[in-house]
């Protein structure tokens, strides 16, 4: 690794930090304004707040690494044997559907009233 890429990582490690820190400050001025006035709740301090955002993440997001699991869901690995399985069997009941529709309407052009199902 050349002294210029640990520059680069390093950089990167102190404007991440940097963001982590000016998040949490903004979202402590967004709650000072409206929450006591709101509802006569907490006036919090930051390191408060920080907690708050940390407790908010680990209830809404789980403890473990979050982030898209994308290729790795359930449903996924159910079907990735048959791509089309799911949405065909779909498809031909939309189009089902669809047709017997498309030909009520063809006759509606004349004025006939559409009758649903």
């Amino acid at each position: 690794m050349s002294t210029r890429s640990g520059f680069k990582y390093a950089g990167f490690g102190v404007l991440g930090v940097a963001a982590a820190f000016g998040f949490t400050y903004v979202v402590m001025l967004l709650w000072n304004a409206l929450v006591p006035e709101l509802f006569n709740g907490p006036v919090l301090g930051y390191w408060q707040t920080l907690g708050l955002l940390i407790l908010s993440k680990i209830l809404f997001s789980g403890v473990g690494g979050g982030g898209c699991r994308g290729d790795r869901s359930s449903h996924y690995r159910k079907y990735r044997h048959n791509d089309d399985f799911p949405k065909s069997r779909w498809r031909q009941k939309y189009e089902a559907k669809m047709n017997g529709k498309a030909e009520e309407q063809k006759g509606s052009a004349e004025g006939d009233t559409i009758v649903t199902e």
